[in-house]
């Protein structure tokens, strides 16, 4: 459990700026052909209400600014009032989506919420990710990458005999995963199936040795990404944890706080502790693990933006867990982001874009 400091510093009367996509279905025609998927990231209205009534219940003052055809617009003329950017984007089409937001908060001046553009952007690349993982020490599964159809051809037999998992290189949310589909060792069938996936996801597919074991998540947050919450196991019932399971109304999945070796927790913690350090991650980060054949973790993936539902997303769950509520949680991640607010990555854009900060 986490201990709660006394006498923290008060969130009271800052102006905090929700930004979100707009819950409403992508318009679909000819010129933007958007997949049935398209919008599987974004959060629902009821949770942006619930994130913004969570704001309210800390004295703070909330502007929701949905990224809608006013955004910019809005964006350059009420940025300079602006305390502090949730940002809940996800975003579309683009391997640097995560970091759209934060890369605009830095070149304005102005303070959010989460990681760097760039450790965004990292660790949406799962296999750039994963090497940088193999450079750390940090154990992740054997892989291969398709960057494009040659690419398929190029992978030997020998890889795809053994049980394998194929998904998106730069999705989340389960999208592109299905237990018809993720799970192969036949050759021919596992390039059928990334021949698909790759018109559907031409930023690329990653295959990966398939991992037997039970799959856990494991959370950091507050200032660094240095306090630790409870590692959670995931369970569904056909074992692959894909888009049918990552539903927006209510959580799918079975969420446990299992007991687990000492070995094992100090495994997951060197590990992020890692990574938060040589990435950069801050004020929030959960990673993904599943155990090999020998019950030690291996790391499948970081998300620095993680969701933050209070209905069903399983960070919030895992603060719950560890001793916080849903407005206690969001208030530690506002009080680490204002820790940064003169950082250096602020100084160009105070003093060249947001002269009036």
């Amino acid at each position: 459990m986490l201990v709660k400091k006394k006498n923290q510093p008060s969130t009271n009367n800052i102006l905090i700026a929700i930004l979100y996509d707009k819950p409403n279905p992508l318009e679909r025609n000819s010129k933007f052909p958007f997949p049935h998927d398209a919008e599987a990231e974004w959060e629902t209205q009821k949770t942006i209400d619930k994130i913004e009534e969570a704001w309210f219940s800390l004295g703070c003052r909330v502007k929701k600014m949905p990224l809608d055809k006013n955004f910019l617009q809005r964006w350059t003329q009420e940025h300079q009032e602006i305390d502090l950017v949730h940002s809940l984007v996800e975003g579309w089409g683009s391997v640097s989506r995560e970091g759209w937001i934060p890369a605009l908060c830095e070149l304005s001046g102005t303070p959010f919420i989460g990681s760097s553009a760039f450790a965004q952007c990292l660790a949406m690349k799962k296999s750039i990710f994963k090497a940088v993982c193999r450079e750390l020490a940090i154990p992740t599964a054997d892989y291969r990458v398709i960057n494009g159809p040659d690419d398929i051809e190029l992978i030997p037999d020998s890889f795809l005999e053994s049980f394998h998992f194929i998904k998106p290189d730069c999705e989340g949310s389960g999208m592109g995963i299905d237990r018809s589909h993720s799970i192969g060792n036949s050759p021919a069938k596992s390039r059928e199936v990334c021949r698909d996936l790759l018109k559907k996801y031409p930023e690329g597919i990653l295959i990966e040795a398939l991992l037997p074991g039970r799959e856990l998540t494991s959370a950091m947050i507050g200032v660094g990404c240095t306090l630790p919450l409870p590692i959670a196991e995931i369970e569904v019932p056909d074992g692959v944890y894909g888009l049918a399971y990552k539903g927006k109304e209510k959580m799918e999945e079975k969420v446990s706080f299992p007991e687990l070796p000492k070995e094992l927790t100090d495994l997951i913690q060197s590990a992020m502790d890692t990574l938060s350090r040589r990435v950069g991650f801050d004020d929030f980060v959960r990673f993904d693990w599943k155990l090999n054949s020998m019950g030690s973790p291996v790391l499948l993936e970081a998300n620095p933006l993680a969701g933050l539902s209070y209905y069903y997303s399983v960070l919030p769950k895992m603060a719950e867990k560890a001793g916080l509520s849903y407005p206690e949680l969001l208030r530690e991640l506002a009080l680490s982001a204002l820790s940064r607010q003169e950082n250096k990555r602020y100084w160009y854009g105070r003093s060249r874009i947001n002269a009036g900060y």
